[in-house]
């Protein structure tokens, strides 16, 4: 069998390797031809040491199934995947232009205008996942991909979670890059899209800065320090970066998920309202000005603290723990170096808060019964009966809207609001479930960003105008009457089952 450095000329008599890209922990990546199709691909080969083990042939079979199921202009696509003599392999888009670490290392930190588009660009693309019940658990410089154009790629999947999904590794195991982990995942506790946010916030304030928030001397030092240090304020390192920008990091990165920002829409409206946003600093913190009245970090500190110390030590103990300490390929960050404070960081302080940005779903949240109810966690694929009959003894309404898709006959196939997401007393949740059949065909129609907040009447006319059947269901709402207050797919997303569910307020 060929081993990974010596692949062989041709896979599955069709994609012919031209040369080697990148190489990482499980796999290189090569630009290739598509022989059928006459098209440059890349294609990416699941190292040789790994072709018999099933946990991480598994692993590399959901990276290739989480992005495959993802149509978004932000997400690398995937569009084949096999085995060739033991190898294993996904055959994806290949984007010109190198990923956001080589651009950091090249030019250092960037413009507070292109920091926030990219970062904006990254989170339409979480959104998308987020919305299919896909968190990537991974976001970093190295799976950034910059085109010359500008266009952003998100990629690798490769420890992707599907809520609804068993994990792949031991209760209390650690997975991502140790520099961009949310405090939950640095502490054992499960992730949510909340997490996935966090990242981007690191991710966005080494942009803007030229480095990440901690360093130190080993990985377990890095993701202490995530959990139990403020992340320092971006305008002390960098002056020049407008106050509302810094006050998006400043959200993002706060301890407690509940006083990120509600999802990633939310997010990625802030990062483009910020640069819009008036130069005077507001007095009020972000986390104050969210309605919380709390200090950054407001995990209880004591508890979380002793519960991250036991599980850090035990999970190295018994060598669960896949923490990355820095980059380990060309495809990793080469920005990250090596907790303390920032090296360059002052004193700790507030950032000031943006003006709140109005979103079709509430905060995105772990589904810890201590922070309020939430939907389940894994309400994607259960039963839609049990689920509604769950849902209704705890004091909310249901309604449940079919839909064309090949999962099981009244099986759970999207939620509004989506899954771990809180819940207000009596709010109304939509169960989007299946009919059990495929669609008449697939669409490739992506939910325009502004179909939320729209006339459901005008929605609806766009959608069918493009071919796509509408469902509409009346919920609660503090928005104006006959407005659209949410959608299933989201926007940003692909309706590629043909059929969009469109939440409708009420009204007052």
């Amino acid at each position: 069998m060929p081993t990974s450095a010596e692949p062989p000329i041709t896979l599955a008599d069709r994609y012919r390797l031209v040369r080697r890209l990148a190489g990482g922990g499980m796999g290189t990546v090569h630009e290739a031809v598509d022989e059928r199709l006459g098209r440059r691909v890349a294609v990416k080969i699941l190292n040789v040491q790994y072709s018999d083990d099933p946990l991480f042939v598994e692993r590399f079979g959901r990276e290739a199934r989480a992005a495959a199921s993802l149509g978004h202009p932000n997400i690398a696509q995937v569009f084949d995947s096999g085995q060739d003599d033991g190898q294993h392999f996904m055959v994806m888009e290949l984007v010109e232009g190198g990923h956001l670490g080589q651009v950091l290392r090249e030019h250092g930190p960037l413009a507070p205008e292109r920091a926030a588009d990219v970062a904006a660009q990254v989170c339409s693309a979480l959104a998308a996942a987020h919305e299919a019940g896909i968190v990537h658990r991974d976001i970093k410089p190295g799976n950034v991909l910059v085109r010359p154009d500008g266009r952003v790629k998100v990629t690798d999947f490769g420890i992707a979670h599907t809520q609804g999904q068993s994990t792949l590794t031991g209760t209390g195991s650690v997975l991502g890059t140790v520099q961009y982990l949310s405090p939950e995942q640095a502490s054992g506790q499960p992730v949510t899209p909340a997490s996935d946010l966090y990242s981007v916030g690191v991710l966005l304030f080494e942009m803007l800065t030229g480095s990440v928030p901690f360093t130190g001397d080993s990985p377990v030092a890095v993701a202490l320090s995530h959990v139990r240090d403020e992340v320092p304020a971006v305008r002390d390192l960098a002056p020049e970066v407008p106050p509302a920008l810094a006050a998006v990091v400043a959200r993002a990165t706060a301890k407690d998920p509940l006083q990120r920002h509600a999802d990633a829409r939310q997010m990625e409206a802030a990062l483009r309202n910020a640069l819009t946003a008036p130069p005077a600093e507001p007095s009020t913190s972000v986390l104050s000005a969210a309605g919380t009245g709390k200090k950054p970090g407001g995990l209880p500190r004591a508890r979380l603290l002793g519960a991250t110390g036991l599980l850090l030590v035990t999970a190295l103990a018994a060598g669960w723990m896949t923490l990355t300490a820095g980059p380990s390929s060309p495809e990793a960050d080469a920005g990250a170096t090596p907790a303390q404070h920032h090296p360059r960081a002052g004193k700790t302080s507030t950032a000031p808060s943006s003006p709140s940005t109005r979103t079709s779903s509430p905060p995105a949240s772990p589904a810890r019964q201590a922070q309020g109810p939430v939907v389940p966690a894994d309400a994607v694929g259960t039963d839609a009966k049990a689920l509604e009959d769950l849902l209704r003894s705890q004091g909310y309404d249901v309604q449940k809207v079919d839909v064309p898709a090949t999962a099981p006959k009244d099986s759970t196939v999207a939620t509004i609001p989506g899954p771990g997401q809180p819940l207000a007393a009596q709010q109304t949740v939509v169960l989007v479930t299946s009919q059990a059949k495929p669609p008449k065909e697939s669409s490739g129609y992506v939910v325009p960003d502004d179909l939320v907040g729209s006339d459901a009447k005008d929605a609806e006319q766009l959608l069918k105008d493009h071919g796509l059947d509408v469902k509409k269901v009346v919920v609660d709402s503090t928005r104006p009457k006959d407005v659209v207050v949410a959608s299933s797919p989201g926007p940003g997303s692909t309706a590629d089952a043909g059929t969009v569910v469109l939440a409708v307020s009420k009204g007052q």
